[in-house]
């Protein structure tokens, strides 16, 4: 990872044939097959395109009365419909864009001060990107057992992407480092708690399987979620807030290169 070259080429199967697409760094930003794309752009789509989608398929998933129950946890919002669709879309975008994310932070704050901390936070920020990615498409209704691997990933190795950054980003910008420390913090009390509640769902799980009906299943474990389901919600604002943190560095980081 520490030693990727500035200039890739990525080819990607179409049909019977391939189409050669040039991946090149530039400065502010990256150009994919000709065309620029700004840190800027790419850093608030990481963290924004999340904050949007989730609530709006869960909102979706509740006036349209499929919602089983409240609270629900937000895989429940990857329901068969237009909610699944708006959680898959999004989602699957949003992973690819926080992987590239990570390779320009990784790309950018190596000229500043290269270290081994940088090359971590690049391997677990590609690492989240990737498991959000396939958790989208991975519905907990359909691939209950990918689903809770991905998920389980995304939340823990999400975590440690945040402190690791944290820790990595030399110079870091202080409104940056603040929003990042309590988003930390609400990020770890948060998966300790809604760890906690899904130990006993889980044990609820065993008793009663999935082989039926998930939503069954769900159904006879809300005592759980009602616990897990909030934790679950303050865990993901705690990591939308831990991206957003980052666009505070990257601005700071913009402004002195065009000084």
């Amino acid at each position: 990872m520490g030693c990727w070259p500035s200039h890739l080429k990525v080819i990607d199967t179409i049909g019977v044939g391939t189409l050669g697409v040039v991946v090149q760094n530039a400065q502010n930003g990256i150009t994919i097959g000709g065309k620029f794309i700004a840190d800027d752009l790419i850093i608030r789509t990481s963290w924004l395109l999340p904050s949007i989608v989730v609530p709006v398929s869960m909102i979706i998933h509740v006036l349209a009365g499929n919602a089983r129950d409240f609270p629900f946890f937000i895989s429940e919002a990857d329901y068969p419909g237009v909610e699944r669709m708006i959680f898959t879309v999004g989602l699957a975008i949003s992973g690819l864009i926080q992987m590239l994310f990570a390779y320009r932070m990784w790309f950018e704050y190596r000229k500043i001060q290269p270290s081994k901390l940088l090359t971590l936070a690049l391997c677990c920020g590609i690492f989240t990107g990737a498991n959000l990615f396939v958790m989208s498409f991975a519905d907990m209704y359909d691939h209950f057992v990918l689903h809770v691997i991905t998920a389980s990933m995304v939340f823990q190795v999400g975590m440690v992407w945040a402190v690791v950054s944290h820790f990595a980003i030399p110079n870091a910008n202080p409104r940056g480092k603040r929003i990042r420390r309590l988003s930390i913090l609400v990020s770890v009390v948060s998966y300790v708690i809604m760890n906690n509640a899904v130990v006993r769902a889980i044990n609820d799980l065993e008793e009663y399987g999935l082989d039926d009906d998930t939503i069954f299943t769900l159904d006879r474990i809300q005592d759980a979620i009602d616990v897990a389901a909030y934790a679950e919600y303050a865990l993901f604002v705690g990591l939308i807030l831990c991206l957003y943190s980052f666009e505070q560095d990257f601005i700071a980081v913009s402004k002195s290169i065009k000084e």
